[in-house]
């Protein structure tokens, strides 16, 4: 008996080697220890190669290995210096850019782990949470983050590394990768792929092809199933790979390199790693027969920070390697074929129980992809029942309930298959598999309304074709709640309506603002051509110099914007859409402005040339003196140097400099052109002629005129006035006015220092007493964005300085439009909040701040909810930055809005005004032209 059972232990130890064949991936020796060994490698033997290419800014950058080398090494030194110590864990408060690669290779140089947080995104409760469990003091972020992280860890040491990011989850559950792990996978084939590689997930792959992407040598897929016609069309046109494996496995454990026309398998463990497929006894299964698989090999991690149990659960000692190390649960399905190749088959997580028989739904989905032309699919429990969805559309249904018949028991066989045009997907690019179901609910419930449904089999399943409703809860709907919103902001947006380059050519280089001063450009190239063509003396160079200055000026007062806001946004709301879509465009009015500033002074110069070449021939048609000519260049040079301070570069740096340069400038400008003015009457008088005469009978005295009223007029109204501060927090305050009740959608300055500096701020019209405003008057929300607005809540002033009239900017055009969606940014609120209160039109708000009771206070917030009650306030305190194009999109498709008019600062309002427009959305924000 004995021999009998040492001969059936020995039958099943032999049976278990042969199951686990194919389970050990190659053992090869690392070429590098860790990876800051790689790294200094390749910057020794390479130094002048390129190691970075940064397109995170406006104007590209590259980076050698020598300089990255030398910069982290400098960041090294100084965390080293403040106490940084190997084994360490500091969080990175970063964006992704140069700067966030150097905070990378600084703290590994340290012998360090980092932490990566996205500073635009994580919440505060998860920046809490990992410095806590990193158990350090030391943070590292960027500029514009060091306040938020002071703020909230006042007693850390905060590095501040410029312009450094890379990402953010929910309550984060960090995983401890160690440079063996992460060298065992980059150092070596297949993991070292080259640089012109994409690697992202099936659903982002799936939106491009390959033919416009010639540079992608080599796509690399990872996260979710992928599928067959995928994998053959870019295996086709390049080299591509179907990748596996979570973070605790060092993110990839196994790859396949795909050959068009073969299965889809995740192939075979990458050297040194293990991958197990298991049983319930924890024993190795045989070919074709499905276990769970365990990852095993130098790629497992250590285990997640800070949580024991769940890494107790997760991790356990490989018993098939007996040397200490540690085997991971994956939770994936899989099977081996008889090539060694893997092939997963779903979650074990993801069974459910139909008709009392236990499927795996991932399984369902894949038997899916088999079917000629999907390219997507999923499959979900809802409510008793298997619903898949596939996409695109338009398969054949029987193709597609045979096809899952084929490869799963008639019980796994869904009931509803639903084809759409796409699936959404989160922002991690995988498939809101949250808004498949309410897709689903949202058919049935139409279907239930209609009490009709129309049956393609006659058993109890049904294929139905979806169109890509997925953007939008329902078209129907015009309400929502916050919660719901919250939700639709990780729904797919549909792609951008133009290629590259002609989708920046129409939405970034040929705006309306540049389309006016192209115009005025141009009508002044018509007059040029004119004169030379009639021969004209030098006097009309004179008189079309003074006509652009008096438009370049008048195109900026107060009453001439009014009235243009007043004639452009008085158009019926019953006109056609796109017409009232134009003119709400205008306030690019500033191209105006800037085209005739820029023209006045070529002009000049070249009646200055034309008149100075003159007088040294002493030509006898000569009319200019000297002192003229002299005055001339004068104003000339002062010209030159406000179109030089006014370069947007320079303006948004220096902008005081500007503000006071301008005014200055412009007031020296306008009286050396009365001095020529005189001085050209004078040369051109004959003797005994009437000089004031002379002037009045001048075309250009009377434009000099207007232009000196127009810019006299806002002064000659400044005034002091009283007001009433209420504060609301450190951060903002209410001010109060009781001088006037300007229209809806205006904006006025107020200054300390008339001379020196002015401040606009949007109105909020309060024509009778309410919670913001105890009398009669306007208010305006002021936030502490600088040193005066800080200076302004603290301080609380009795009286400030006010000039000109209440002008009329970006929210005026709201009486144009039927239904808006209206996006505001922390202080963004205060322009929306005059149209809030009174709306012209049907509204829905997004409005994404900190903490917006603790900021802004309770007044604030009734305001809003009296008017809007389902109004989408957004705290990013707790919830991270949301992505407001996303948002923003499927507001306005949901409430179908005529237009999306946003408030935030200039790079966000870009950002959505672009991301809107580039897929049909009208919308509108400030343009920052002055």
């Amino acid at each position: 008996m004995a021999t009998s059972m040492m001969t059936t232990c020995k039958r099943t130890n032999n049976m278990a080697r042969d199951r686990m064949a194919f389970s050990f991936g190659q053992v090869l020796q690392t070429p590098f220890s860790t990876t800051t060994a790689a790294f200094a490698h390749f910057s020794l033997s390479n130094p002048s190669g390129i190691a970075v290419h940064d397109l995170s800014t406006n104007v590209s950058r590259q980076r050698t290995y020598a300089e990255l080398a030398m910069h982290a090494q400098a960041l090294a030194w100084h965390l080293r210096s403040i106490g940084v110590k190997p084994n360490q864990r500091v969080p990175l408060v970063v964006k992704r850019s140069y700067e966030m690669v150097i905070g990378i290779w600084a703290v590994l140089l340290c012998g360090a782990q980092y932490v990566p947080l996205d500073g635009g995104v994580v919440p505060d409760s998860t920046l809490r949470h990992v410095l806590h469990e990193s158990g350090g003091n030391v943070l590292l972020c960027v500029s514009a983050t060091e306040n938020r992280v002071r703020d909230l860890f006042p007693d850390a040491q905060t590095v501040v590394v410029e312009e450094c990011v890379d990402r953010a989850g929910g309550q984060p559950a960090s995983v401890d990768v160690t440079h063996d792990n992460v060298t065992n996978l980059v150092c070596q084939y297949p993991g070292n792929l080259r640089i012109d590689v994409l690697i992202c997930t099936p659903s982002i792959l799936s939106k491009y092809q390959p033919q416009k992407y010639p540079n992608i040598n080599i796509a690399a897929t990872a996260g979710e199933p992928t599928t067959q016609a995928l994998a053959d069309l870019w295996a086709t046109e390049a080299e591509y790979w179907n990748c596996c494996g979570p973070t605790e496995t060092t993110i990839v454990n196994t790859m396949s390199r795909h050959v068009a026309g073969r299965p889809i398998n995740i192939g075979k463990p990458t050297p040194n790693n293990n991958v197990y497929i298991l049983d319930d006894m924890m024993q190795p299964v045989g070919l074709g027969q499905t276990g769970v698989m365990w990852a095993g090999g130098r790629g497992v991690s250590r285990g997640y920070v800070g949580l024991e149990q769940r890494t107790k659960e997760s991790y356990r000692p490989d018993p098939f390697t007996d040397d200490g190390s540690l085997m991971y649960r994956t939770g994936d399905l899989g099977q081996w074929d008889a090539l060694g190749n893997i092939l997963i088959l779903g979650r074990c997580d993801d069974q459910v129980k139909v008709k009392g028989f236990r499927v795996e739904l991932d399984g369902i989905s894949s038997s899916l992809l088999s079917a000629p032309g999907v390219s997507q699919a999923a499959a979900l429990f809802l409510d008793g029942q298997v619903h898949a969805f596939v996409s695109p559309p338009n398969r054949d249904s029987q193709r597609l309930f045979a096809c899952v018949a084929e490869r799963q028991p008639y019980y796994a066989v869904p009931s509803v298959i639903h084809q759409l045009e796409s699936f959404p997907v989160t922002a991690n690019g995988k498939t809101d598999k949250k808004a498949l179901g309410r897709i689903a609910e949202d058919e049935k419930n139409r279907r239930d309304s209609l009490a009709s449904s129309e049956k393609t089999m006659p058993s109890d399943r049904e294929t139905l074709v979806e169109t890509p409703r997925h953007a939008s809860f329902s078209s129907a709907t015009t309400v929502f709640s916050e919660k719901a919103s919250m939700e639709e902001e990780e729904l797919a947006v549909p792609e951008k309506k133009l290629p590259q380059p002609w989708r920046g050519l129409a939405y970034r280089i040929l705006i309306i603002y540049r389309t006016l001063f192209s115009v005025v450009v141009l009508l002044n190239a018509g007059v040029l051509a004119l004169l030379l063509a009639l021969r004209a003396d030098s006097q009309l160079l004179k008189l079309v110099v003074s006509a652009n200055l008096t438009l370049a000026v008048l195109v900026r007062q107060d009453t001439v914007i009014n009235i243009l806001y007043t004639v452009f946004c008085s158009v019926p709301k019953t006109a056609p859409l796109w017409i009232r879509r134009r003119c709400g465009k205008i306030y690019h009015l500033g191209g105006v402005h800037s085209a005739a500033g820029v023209c006045s002074t070529v002009w000049l110069l070249g009646s200055n040339v034309s008149s100075t070449v003159l007088y040294v021939r002493d030509d006898k048609e000569r009319v200019d003196s000297l002192a003229s000519i002299v005055v001339s260049w004068m104003i000339c040079a002062l010209c030159c140097t406000m179109i030089g301070f006014a370069y947007p570069t320079f303006r948004k740096r220096y902008h005081n400099t500007f503000e006071q340069s301008h005014r200055f400038m412009g007031w020296t400008t306008l009286l050396l052109f009365w001095v020529k003015t005189i001085l050209n009457a004078m040369d051109t008088a004959q003797p005994g002629q009437d000089l004031g005469m002379i002037l009045v009978q001048s075309p250009a005295f009377w434009l000099l005129v207007v232009a000196t009223c127009s810019i006299a007029s806002s002064w000659l109204s400044l005034r002091k006035v009283p007001v009433e501060t209420i504060p609301l927090s450190d951060h903002a305050a209410v001010l109060s006015f009781t001088y006037t009740v300007p229209v809806n959608g205006s904006f006025t300055r107020i200054s300390t220092r008339p001379l020196l500096e002015w401040h606009s701020f949007a109105t909020i019209p309060q024509p009778e007493p309410n919670a913001l405003a105890t009398q009669k008057g306007y208010s305006l929300v002021v936030s502490n964005a600088g040193d005066w607005t800080k200076s302004c809540i603290q301080k609380a002033p009795r009286s400030v300085w006010v000039r000109g009239v209440p002008t009329c900017g970006v929210m005026r055009i709201a009486t144009l439009f039927n239904r808006i969606v209206v996006i505001g940014t922390g202080s963004g609120i205060g322009p929306l909040l005059g149209h809030i209160q009174k709306p012209s039109c049907k509204t829905q708000l997004l409005w994404s701040t900190k903490s917006p009771e603790k900021t802004f206070g309770r007044p604030v917030l009734d305001t809003i909810y009296r008017t809007i009650p389902d109004a989408v306030i957004h705290d990013t305190a707790t919830k991270g930055r949301p992505d407001l194009v996303k948002m923003g999109y499927n507001m306005a498709v949901a409430s179908d809005a005529e237009a999306v008019i946003i408030i935030a600062n200039e790079k966000i309002t870009k950002k959505v005004v672009y991301g809107l427009e580039t897929r049909g959305i009208p919308a509108y924000g400030a343009i920052w032209d002055s």
